[in-house]
């Protein structure tokens, strides 16, 4: 074997050792009848493939060096590459899934909690606008966008606040009212009170109450003689004339009674104008 194929060889990764190619040719090397004395078997090759020109002694060492590098990084380059292939990505972000398309059912003027159920069964998502939900079995839907009968994934529903109040909240207007018109007392029998009791509607406002069964007395203040009474059924309201002045009214209620008797109000002292028609009820105040 020459001495350039042996190197060629360890370049290449055979087997071969410089050492032994190194015994193989002795401990000098002579060239041009000029004993080089003893090399190593590194310098052996690179002046081989150098010629022994001094000059490319360090290129070929560099070059030897870069070989080797090649030679030994690019399995460890490729096994770090499929490492790094099969690798689960953790961090991929999963998109999320849409909603499904649904039919939207009619949801306005229902209270929250069945408007809940009805989108729920119709595979709808649910959307709040509106009022805060304090109790989603008395607030009501004011409107909703789309409407019942379309397609899409959720539907938005405008929620009415909660109201509270008596549940007995008399005439609802302020009294007394004058108005033009005949000289005349219009008066109803109103119960007032009870229990409190919660509604749900756009704007809060006392919701005016019906009147009751009763009969309406009205006396003369000076001596309590009874100038004119009127019984009137519930619902309705009782329409008495009177001369201009000065009277007292009270109700005594058919539908209301206290004690195992007929509920009655407490005097009220009205005046009528001439050519006024003046609207006095009267009340009876519950717990």
């Amino acid at each position: 074997m020459l001495p350039g194929d042996c190197c060629l060889q360890q370049l290449a990764g055979s087997s071969l050792s410089l050492t032994a190619f190194c015994a193989a040719l002795g401990s000098q090397i002579v060239r041009n009848g000029v004993a080089l004395g003893s090399p190593t078997c590194e310098d052996l090759c690179v002046h081989l493939l150098a010629g022994f020109r001094p000059g490319r002694t360090r290129a070929i060492r560099l070059a030897l060096g870069v070989a080797a590098l090649v030679v030994l990084g690019l399995p460890l380059l490729a096994a770090g590459a499929v490492h790094a292939a099969r690798r689960p990505d953790t961090h991929r972000r999963v998109p999320a899934q849409k909603a499904s398309v649904c039919r939207i059912p009619r949801l306005t003027g229902l209270v929250l909690s069945v408007a809940r159920e009805r989108a729920a069964k119709a595979g709808c998502s649910i959307r709040l606008a509106g009022a805060h939900v304090e109790a989603p079995g008395v607030q009501t839907i004011r409107r909703q966008a789309p409407h019942g009968g379309r397609h899409g994934r959720f539907v938005t529903v405008w929620v009415n606040p909660v109201c509270s109040g008596s549940a007995l909240e008399g005439s609802g207007i302020s009294e007394p009212l004058i108005t033009a018109g005949p000289t005349e007392l219009i008066s109803g029998l109103y119960i007032v009170g009870g229990p409190h009791r919660l509604w749900s509607e756009p704007r809060c406002a006392p919701r005016p109450g019906e009147p009751g069964a009763g009969t309406i007395t009205v006396r003369d203040p000076a001596n309590g003689a009874i100038v004119a009474s009127q019984t009137v059924t519930r619902g309705h309201l009782a329409t008495i004339p009177l001369a201009p002045g000065t009277y007292t009214i009270r109700g005594t209620f058919g539908d209301a009674t206290i004690n195992g008797q007929q509920g009655e109000s407490f005097p009220q002292t009205v005046e009528i104008p001439p050519g006024k028609t003046v609207r006095q009820d009267v009340f009876l105040n519950v717990p």
